[in-house]
């Protein structure tokens, strides 16, 4: 008896120690490289783990003061172009700040300015050799801004591919040093999608640098920072910054996800930190451009924007780049702060060529010049740039009956809108937040539920408040609107819109 005892215990222990092993084997400890790294022309610091030098890839000479970050602090590099960052636990990645003076290199389709760290090394290194401008500094260079492609089929990633990729790369030639921001919502919860848009993005006329959106995030993922980790793969770190010009260009990532499409807008207290160590080393007289997915305004629910806009409020000129809504809008947040919220490059979710307010499926240009904006327009796909606005008919009934109505997507209060007949102006033309009346029918049409609540926005069915309407004085005469925007450029439009079809494809 005491001999199966025996011999049952010891069948136990080895079952057991089998258990362990296999959960080892499933489980395996980082490992930890027993080779010191190459430590040469740096003198370490205490505490520092993240080291490189920073040189000009042409002259082999170190470049002093270059910003580098992990996401949480940040640095700059000394005489030596060395720089030294004690790294935080959850950090993946180390990245500069592409100085003005710097090209914008390319890896892949996309901006190559970070190495993902690895977690195996005590101390990790990586050296970065930067390339310089050959004409210096460009003080003058355009931004494209271009909010939700939101694919989540090969249908629409061809669309995006055919229709808006062409658009952006025709549109990119017509102008020099040219650059580009990708306002989140990239794919639209299809992972496998990422690197085919990564992929679709590379062109030889436009740098775009991404920026994370909540669809980006992965669907199963109950935390924020398990969440991204598919699109860092792919994209990189999502908190950056570059300048260009006498411009500073900060990327971040303002989606506080929880999983499962549950998320609120606004930023951590570690991104307020990065933010404040990554401005502290920015002069005051320079241009700041922030972009992020979700929109900022003065929204009292966005968390801990009151810091970011502290932070901000040091700068003369400051411009926030956003998307995630679907329609288009342009808000002077405060005396120094202007945000533009675009229109989705997708439209209403590839459903056909117009936003859910009608703005048509597009995207944002803005022209630079030293430390301003001079110049800014709505890019509407596959059409010319200067189409700016889409005119009514008078309408036969409701409250509208006998006004000629317009919607001017990218208006703002500087804009004079003005109604001609016959070529004579015969007044201006009032504003209103209204439903764009033929988006609404196209909607409606494609089997949307219409809102439950008359003059009430759904996701579908927007009331904007860039529609206009003017009641001419002779029914049959020829009408014209005229919009000037802010920098002085004239748009005109005389044709009246005729049924729905341009609103379903090109």
């Amino acid at each position: 008896m005491m001999k199966i005892v025996k011999l049952g215990l010891l069948m136990f222990l080895c079952c057991a120690l089998g258990a362990c092993s296999k959960k080892k084997e499933a489980e395996p400890a980082p490992v930890v490289k027993e080779d010191p790294t190459n430590l040469e022309g740096i003198d370490l610091k205490l505490g520092m783990n993240l080291v490189g030098i920073i040189t000009d890839a042409k002259t082999k000479q170190p470049v002093k003061g270059v910003a580098v970050s992990d996401g949480y602090s940040v640095t700059q590099t000394d005489e030596k172009g060395v720089y030294q960052l004690s790294g935080a636990s959850n950090a993946r990645f180390v990245h500069y700040v592409i100085p003005a003076v710097a090209k914008v290199q390319m890896k892949d389709g996309l901006p190559d300015f970070y190495i993902k760290i690895d977690k195996k090394e005590k101390i990790f290194r990586h050296d970065f050799a930067i390339e310089m401008l050959e004409g210096g500094i460009e003080k003058n260079f355009t931004l494209y801004a271009v909010a939700d492609p939101q694919v989540r089929t090969n249908a629409d990633l061809s669309r995006f591919q055919k229709e808006s990729m062409v658009d952006i790369n025709n549109s990119a030639k017509t102008h020099s040093n040219v650059y580009g921001l990708m306002l989140g919502d990239i794919i639209y919860d299809a992972p496998s999608l990422l690197q085919p848009m990564k992929a679709s993005v590379k062109s030889d006329y436009i740098k775009l640098f991404p920026v994370i959106g909540n669809h980006d995030h992965l669907q199963t993922s109950t935390n924020d920072f398990d969440a991204m980790m598919g699109y860092e793969d792919v994209y990189g770190p999502v908190n950056y910054s570059f300048d260009r010009g006498n411009a500073h260009i900060v990327v971040m990532d303002d989606v506080m996800y929880t999983g499962q499409q549950d998320y609120t807008a606004g930023f951590t207290e570690q991104q307020i930190k990065w933010l404040r160590e990554d401005l502290r080393f920015v002069d005051k007289d320079k241009l700041l451009i922030l972009a992020v997915h979700i929109p900022l305004r003065n929204g009292s629910s966005v968390t801990r924007l009151k810091d970011a806009q502290a932070l901000m409020s040091e700068f003369k000129e400051v411009h926030v780049m956003s998307g995630h809504t679907h329609y288009n809008e342009n808000v002077l947040v405060s005396a120094n702060t202007y945000e533009h919220v675009h229109g989705a490059a997708c439209g209403a979710w590839w459903s056909g060529t117009i936003n859910a307010d009608g703005t048509p499926n597009g995207y944002g240009v803005y022209e630079i010049s030293d430390k301003t904006i001079t110049n800014w327009y709505y890019k509407s796909t596959n059409y010319d740039k200067n189409y700016q606005i889409r005119m009514y008919p008078a309408f036969s009934f409701g409250d509208l009956s006998g006004y000629v109505t317009a919607n001017i997507w990218n208006v703002d209060d500087a804009w004079k809108v003005e109604f001609f007949e016959n070529g004579v102006k015969t007044g201006d033309m009032s504003k209103m937040v209204d439903y764009d009346k033929a988006a609404y029918q196209f909607f409606k049409g494609l089997g949307k539920a219409e809102p439950a609540t008359a003059n009430t926005s759904t996701t579908w069915f927007r009331r904007p408040d860039h529609i206009f309407h003017y009641r001419p004085q002779n029914a049959s005469a020829q009408y014209m609107v005229r919009a000037t925007d802010r920098f002085g450029t004239i748009y005109e439009q005389t044709q009246m819109i005729s049924g729905l079809s341009a609103f379903l494809n090109y």
